[in-house]
Parts: structure tokens; sequence; C-alpha cells
């Protein structure tokens, strides 16, 4: 076996809990013949920074054995919010089996050693299906380095993170076509005036959640769009948006 596998296979247990080739693939949501593949040739460079991403060990360590693997302690507190809205009857919340729903840990990387690395991706969704899949984003490297700190302050775990691209004009000014945010895919509880990646009818929208009459609507900033009602198509909740590059934005809308 590879010796990158070897360290791979290690910080997977050690990190994350991780001790078979499919658990190991389905965390870095690549097949198993890849990873098998691996096993003989060593980890292809997006493979290292994927790793690094999903299970928190730093690419460098796994590419040539450099100490350190060098991750903080863990943390698995999810964010909270004072008011909590009752009727989540509109949202299908079932959890799907995701690939980065693992143990978080804190990594330094190149020059920027206040952040942490974030995933960014594309979602692939489907109508009425509350999974997902996803597809790397490459573009700046393929992460987004997000303030240590913000993590910390709100209790985040980095790898329930994805970082996403707004689509469309509809948040506009708040948002515009291409602007990265990071969504915590861990919390899907709907709360008001809070703003959430959404799969409405098989379509990713970043949109402002509003709770009138007993009905929940998908809000956007710019007037020229107008409220959708969630139950005029299939509605589920990817994960609340927590962060936009310079601001937070929960909790304050």
């Amino acid at each position: 076996m590879h010796e990158q596998m070897k360290r791979l296979y290690e910080a997977a247990a050690t990190l994350a809990g991780l001790k078979t080739q499919a658990e190991i693939a389905r965390t870095l949501n690549q097949s198993q013949q890849t990873v098998n593949n691996w096993e003989a040739r060593g980890i292809s460079k997006a493979g290292l920074l994927k790793a690094q991403s999903a299970i928190g060990c730093s690419a460098t360590w796994l590419e040539t054995g450099a100490p350190p693997m060098a991750l903080a302690p863990r943390s698995a507190s999810p964010m909270a919010h004072p008011m909590v809205q009752d009727d989540t009857s509109a949202f299908v919340t079932a959890e799907p089996d995701h690939p980065f729903l693992t143990g978080a840990g804190r990594v330094r990387i190149g020059d920027e050693p206040d952040t942490i690395p974030i995933r960014r991706v594309l979602l692939k969704l489907h109508a009425g299906v509350t999974g997902f899949e996803t597809e790397p984003d490459l573009e700046d490297g393929g992460v987004l380095h997000m303030p240590r700190a913000v993590i910390e302050a709100h209790r985040l775990v980095p790898h329930q993170l994805l970082a996403i691209r707004v689509r469309g004009q509809s948040m506009e000014p708040m948002m515009f076509e291409d602007d990265v945010v990071v969504v915590n895919t861990a919390d899907k509880e709907p709360f008001s005036r809070e703003i959430y990646a959404v799969n409405f009818n098989g379509e990713a929208l970043v949109k402002q959640l509003v709770r009138r009459n007993n009905e929940w609507f998908l809000h956007s900033m710019n007037p020229d769009f107008g409220p959708i009602n969630v139950r005029t198509g299939q509605c589920s909740i990817v994960g609340r948006v927590v962060y936009q590059p310079g601001r937070v934005l929960t909790g304050r809308l």
C-alpha cells in the first residue's frame, strides 16, 4: 500500500473514526475504485485537498509525512438560536447521509493561519429529494478560507460547512450573483427572517425564510422578485447560511 494511503487511514481513524475503505470513500465523496487506485498509486492532488477538508488532516502531512498532523480539539456543538418556530411541517427535514458530516478539526494551511478551509462545492439536487450530492467547485483552489474566530464564536463544525455560489439577482443588494456564502448543513431548523440554502423543486436557492399567517415563504431581498409560498412546490432545507466573506449573517436580519 502507498505510504500516503497508510497516513490517510491513520488520520481517518484517529480524527474521524473512519476505519474502512468504504467509509473513507463516502466521506471524501469518492468511489471505492478511486480510493483503491490511490492505494496503489498515491493520492491525487484533488484527493489530498478533499481529505484535508473532510477529515481535518494536513494535506502536506498526507503527501510527504512532514509533521504535524496537528489538529486542534474537535467541537460538536451546533449554533443556538433563541427563537424556534414550532410549525416545520412545510419542510422535508429527514437527515440525508452526507459524506461530510464527520468530526470537526482545525488546520493551519499556507499563509492563512487564522482561517479554516471550507470546501467550495456545486450542489446537485433533485425535486422532492431531501439528500443531495456535491461536486467540487475548483475556483480559488476549491476552498473558501473562513476566519477561525467566526467558527469558534458560533460553535460551528467545519466539516458540516459548505461554501456555495449565489445564483441570480433575487438577493441583491445583500448578495450578488456568484457571491460565495457558507452554509451550515447541520442547521436545518427554520427560523423566520434567517437566510437558508433550500432545494425548491430541484433548484438550489438562497433565500430568506419568512413566516406569515402560519405560512412559510421564500423571501427575496430584491423587490423585483415576489415571495414564494413553500407549499406551492417541493421544498427542503439544505442548511442555514451563516457567513458571507466579511460578515456573519445569522441572527441579524
